[in-house]
């Protein structure tokens, strides 16, 4: 079940990124159309604000999470004591971070590649969705055909950026940096980090590393593509782990961009957007 790399310079990166879907749920491009300088610079100024915390006069708390004016959701620091749990697990992620939207208060610093990188993840969102339009036609409602990419919406689309401090040895017993979980949304856009971590599942039962250096970037089609194609494009659950030794015992910071619809779309009998969010962010609160 080893996920596909596919060469977006490559000729039809389509047809091979649309059977890496299907095959796995996860694909990984190699030479994105994705600015590697920038993410370089956003990597190194993140890392600054998380751990030093010198993103304005009283630190990070000036940045704490809040109700977002255009999206209606939170935007902002949300630190390691709130955090988030997964669905089916009873102790928090080792983790805290920073969720930006349009409209989303950010350090000035730290603002003008954030929200570069937001709209270029959504341009690339948009044309893999396109990709998929164009050859997953067996497995799309024809209420969506040569409109997929359409129904992509910038205003509930989140691009979050990750911390996941090195352990200290005083954590909860059964925390790990990210519990397996499925991405709600439509596509996730990640670029791979520096340090290692991400497995996923495998059709066995086991966990697999996600393969990518540096400079490539990880897609995953996410629970509401998966109701759209009725299961022919899996949300495959993943997780991150913890470092399995000392010498890995580092920061790790990552930086997925959900890409959600607008709410309005019909998944299936079943499900809207709208109706799918709620129900899934239920489960996240209890």
């Amino acid at each position: 079940m080893s996920v596909a790399i596919v060469d977006f310079t490559a000729p039809d990166p389509d047809r091979a990124f649309v059977r890496a879907l299907r095959g796995t749920g996860f694909a990984v491009l190699r030479h994105p159309p994705l600015d590697a300088v920038r993410l370089a610079r956003m990597d190194a100024g993140w890392r600054e604000f998380f751990l030093r915390g010198e993103a304005g006069s009283e630190g990070k708390a000036a940045w704490l999470a809040e109700e977002n004016p255009v999206s209606g959701n939170s935007t902002g620091w949300i630190p390691p004591e709130v955090s988030e749990t997964a669905v089916g697990h009873g102790v928090k992620d080792l983790k805290e971070f920073y969720h930006i939207a349009p409209g989303a208060k950010l350090p000035p610093a730290l603002a003008g590649d954030a929200f570069a990188h937001f709209d270029e993840a959504l341009a690339l969102g948009a044309r893999l969705l396109g990709w998929i339009d164009a050859h997953c036609r067996d497995v799309l409602p024809a209420a969506l055909h040569g409109r997929l990419a359409g129904t992509l919406s910038r205003e509930h689309s989140l691009l979050r950026i990750l911390h996941y401090p090195p352990l200290a040895g005083s954590e909860a017993p059964g925390a790990v940096r990210a519990a397996a979980h499925e991405d709600i949304n439509l596509l996730t856009v990640l670029p791979v980090a520096r340090e290692p971590g991400l497995e996923l599942r495998a059709r066995s039962g086991g966990w697999e590393a996600v393969p990518g250096k540096p400079g490539d970037v990880i897609i995953n089609a996410g629970d509401m593509l998966q109701e759209i194609t009725g299961g022919a494009l899996p949300s495959t659950t993943h997780r991150v782990v913890n470092p399995p030794d000392p010498a890995m015992n580092v920061s790790r910071i990552a930086m997925p961009c959900f890409l959600a619809p607008e709410l309005e779309l019909r998944l299936s009998a079943r499900y809207s957007a709208g109706s799918y969010l709620r129900e899934r962010l239920e489960l996240l609160a209890r």
